[in-house]
């Protein structure tokens, strides 16, 4: 059985984990799923950006999944994914992952 973990904090926690390496001076981008939840998350984030910034794997278009890092990106930057842009992207493979579970 599938948890439901729906409303449960991993956004907040992320948002704040990126807010703490902004602080100590990475450049941060967060992964959104989709221009409306990119939106969403910079509403999240508030006034105390800290230069993070929310993108697409669109408007990204460096994207290394693999790696979790951006092709061409300086190694100072830090790439951080929303749970909903990975369970969006990866939808299949997740429920792959999931499917002889007990």
């Amino acid at each position: 059985m599938k948890r439901d973990l729906r409303q449960c904090g991993r956004t907040t926690r992320m948002i704040a984990e990126a807010k703490a390496a902004a602080r100590s001076g990475r450049a941060v981008y967060i992964l959104a799923a989709n221009e409306g939840e990119r939106v969403r998350l910079e509403r999240l984030i508030g006034d105390e950006s800290l230069g993070i910034k929310v993108e697409t794997a669109g408007t990204l278009g460096n994207v290394q999944w693999e790696s979790m890092t951006l092709r061409g990106a300086h190694p100072n930057s830090l790439l951080m994914a929303d749970h909903y842009a990975i369970e969006s992207r990866f939808r299949k493979m997740l429920e792959e992952l999931e499917r002889y579970n007990p």
